[in-house]
């Protein structure tokens, strides 16, 4: 089993297509609240949960063989910086 987290953005579900396509077993990470278009009709294990919270993480990651992280925080426009 692969674990991916940010598996609902843009890089994330291209690497979870690709996986399934290789065969492999997927569990995708995913904020609660969340779209999930990109990962609909996909055959993925989807968990809610979140990389800064390690309990979700743990719960994540049983069971799993390789973690690809993809999470982030992107943005093209002015916000907040802190983040």
């Amino acid at each position: 089993m692969d674990l991916v987290t940010g598996a609902a953005g843009h890089l994330g579900n291209l690497l979870v297509r690709e996986l399934l396509a290789q065969g492999r077993r997927v569990r995708a990470l995913v904020l609660r609240g969340e779209p999930l278009r990109s990962l609909s009709g996909l055959d993925v294990e989807l968990v809610e949960g979140n990389v800064l919270d390690v309990d979700s993480l743990q719960q994540a990651m049983r069971g799993v063989e390789v973690v690809y992280h993809l999470a982030g925080v992107i943005s093209i426009t002015r916000g907040d910086e802190s983040v």
